[in-house]
């Protein structure tokens, strides 16, 4: 949670706080800051009376909104074993997608997004690859070797995955090894 959500998480709770104490007070007879007149005032208290509860409304706002945004888990993929249920984040499962697709001869970027499906994982890849290759095979040597991969690593059949060649390039990428 952000540091400026819980400010105004702590000073909201301080006045409703600080409201709910003299609301019991004028409950129980006794007016404890004299804001009676002020309160049951003429005319010319609206205004006051306006702003006050304007104020009051917009703090009680950020205070119900500041509390029901709460981090958020990431999304994830649940596989069934006989020990129990494994959970594997997307992201994991996207980092181990680029790591099989790098592997390839000729692909020079890569980028990977993963659907989690009841029967296994789809995937779509955009790459960007060497000139001079087979482009149907090597898509096709993406598709075997990402489904190998996230199978024996994850454990989940992939159902099926979207290779889409975004551009063919001469530039040389660095590999560090």
């Amino acid at each position: 949670m952000r540091t400026s959500y819980r400010l105004v998480l702590i000073i909201g709770s301080l006045v409703m706080l600080a409201l709910a104490m003299f609301f019991l007070s004028l409950l129980m007879g006794r007016d404890p800051v004299g804001l009676t007149e002020v309160i049951t005032g003429g005319e010319e208290m609206n205004l006051y009376r306006l702003i006050g509860f304007g104020l009051f409304v917009l703090l009680f706002l950020l205070l119900f909104l500041t509390g029901l945004s709460g981090e958020t888990s990431p999304r994830t993929v649940i596989h069934e074993t006989e020990m129990g249920e494994v959970r594997i984040a997307f992201s994991a499962v996207e980092s181990l997608a680029l790591r099989a697709i790098d592997k390839i001869r000729g692909v020079k970027e890569a980028t990977v997004s993963v659907e989690a499906e009841s029967d296994g994982l789809r995937f779509a890849v955009e790459i960007v690859s060497s000139p001079d290759l087979n482009l149907p095979q090597l898509t096709s040597e993406i598709r075997s070797k990402l489904a190998d991969y996230i199978h024996e690593t994850v454990g989940i059949p992939v159902t099926g995955s979207t290779v889409t060649v975004t551009r063919v390039t001469t530039e040389s990428r660095a590999r560090v090894e």
